[in-house]
């Protein structure tokens, strides 16, 4: 068996970005989240906003309002902001209770 190439793993890649974007649209309504760019600027609001409610728990939903400036680009500011706003209390209380996703898992030493 051969490996596939690289060109065909890329061709992968981009197909499975561009179903997720779509996916994204269809679920939140936003058609601009077909571009992969502008589904990053969203995704990166909705991360932004789950580290700045876990680095304090005990903040409410009105310290959260604040949403920070990520681009003095006024659409990927608006989807930043939409992904931020996106984050419901179910989406917290997933990220509270789920493992530290930006640790890497720890690997056992290999002995030869």
């Amino acid at each position: 068996m051969s490996k596939p190439s690289l060109v065909s793993t890329n061709l992968i890649k981009k197909r499975r970005q561009a179903l997720q974007g779509i996916q994204a649209a269809g679920c939140f309504g936003i058609p601009e989240l077909k571009n992969p760019r502008y589904l990053a600027c969203f995704k990166d609001g909705r991360r932004a906003h789950l580290k700045a409610y876990l680095a304090n728990p005990n903040t409410t939903s009105a310290d959260l309002e604040t949403i920070p400036l990520y681009s003095h680009h006024a659409t990927r500011q608006s989807l930043f902001a939409q992904g931020w706003r996106s984050v419901t209390e179910l989406d917290r209380l997933r990220a509270r209770l789920s493992p530290c996703q930006s640790q890497p898992p720890h690997k056992e030493p290999q002995h030869g």
